[in-house]
């Protein structure tokens, strides 16, 4: 295999950087100013290449409204229900779910519409759509469940810096026609050190409470696999065509974990609440990988054909 192959591969290096993690721990303070310059600049890189046009929204208005449906409805709200469940055994751990649930969508949702042969452009546009929503629905979401516990000016203060910052940047960086496999493994080197970051500042948390980050463990497995192939086979069984199935499923399973990270340690002063969003984070890149390898036996491509006929 090409290093360029290796250096693209996302789960190689979510991989090391949770071995870093464990082998190195926490660095102090810093971690949380580090993360901030991470995810601005992971955040950057990701959002370029979105457009956002206002002929467009008009044609695609239905897919970009179920878009924010899947990811702020569906998705969030199985987050929630599931993330309950750990009230009374741990608050922070509450507080991570709920920073999980109250994210955008990750950004790689457009690469992976393409490796799934799904609607790219709709995908592009709903996910532009799903940003510029978080600016309000984000503070709201955490509001409502976190209350005094984070402020929503604070939310937003935050929200603000690690979404409309990179959007300007991104429209910046436009100019440079940065080639796909750079940005690939630029971006695949800030999930590594919001991984080293985030579980490092709680790798005494994580050894000491095995027990409890094997609750969470089965919790994403539930939210992510399950909820995946419920969205899959409802889809489906609607005669939903499979260019727009692919991106809402996609929607409804991947969070962008990497900022609820930044959320939980900038916000909640690195509190095991990183706990969930960082173990969602790896099992996302796990479902991703393994959804893409067996999407044509799951959903086939004549599939789409049919839907068109009937």
């Amino acid at each position: 295999m090409a290093l360029i192959d290796v250096l693209g591969d996302l789960k190689v290096w979510i991989a090391a950087g949770f071995v870093a993690a464990l082998l190195f721990g926490s660095i102090g303070e810093a971690a949380s100013s580090i993360m901030i310059m991470v995810l601005i600049m992971q955040m950057s890189v990701s959002l370029d290449g979105l457009t956002f046009r206002k002929d467009d929204m008009k044609t695609y208005k239905r897919p970009i409204l179920w878009g924010i449906v899947c990811c702020f409805i569906v998705n969030s709200g199985i987050t929630i229900l599931i993330g309950s469940l750990f009230i009374p055994s741990s608050t922070a751990i509450w507080y991570g779910w709920v920073m999980l649930a109250s994210v955008p969508s990750a950004v790689s949702v457009v690469s992976a519409s393409l490796y799934l042969n799904g609607d790219t452009k709709a995908t592009v546009l709903m996910t532009s759509a799903i940003y510029v929503s978080a600016l309000a629905l984000t503070p709201m979401m955490t509001w409502a469940f976190l209350g005094s516990a984070v402020g929503p000016l604070e939310i937003f203060r935050y929200i603000v810096l690690f979404i409309a910052i990179p959007l300007i940047a991104s429209q910046v960086l436009k100019r440079f026609s940065l080639p796909r496999r750079g940005k690939i493994v630029f971006i695949n080197i800030m999930l590594f050190m919001l991984m080293f970051l985030a579980f490092g500042s709680n790798r005494d948390y994580i050894l000491s409470e095995l027990d409890m980050v094997l609750w969470v463990v089965i919790a994403c497995f539930v939210k992510i696999f399950v909820l995946g192939s419920a969205v899959t086979y409802l889809l489906k069984r609607s005669g939903t065509d499979r260019d727009s199935g692919m991106t809402y499923i996609l929607f409804s399973v991947w969070k962008n974990s990497g900022m609820a990270v930044s959320f939980c340690m900038v916000l909640l002063a690195g509190t095991e609440a990183a706990v969930p969003c960082a173990v969602s984070l790896i099992m996302e890149s796990v479902w991703f990988t393994m959804f893409t390898s067996y999407s044509e036996r799951i959903w086939p491509t004549e599939d789409r054909g049919q839907a068109a006929e009937t």
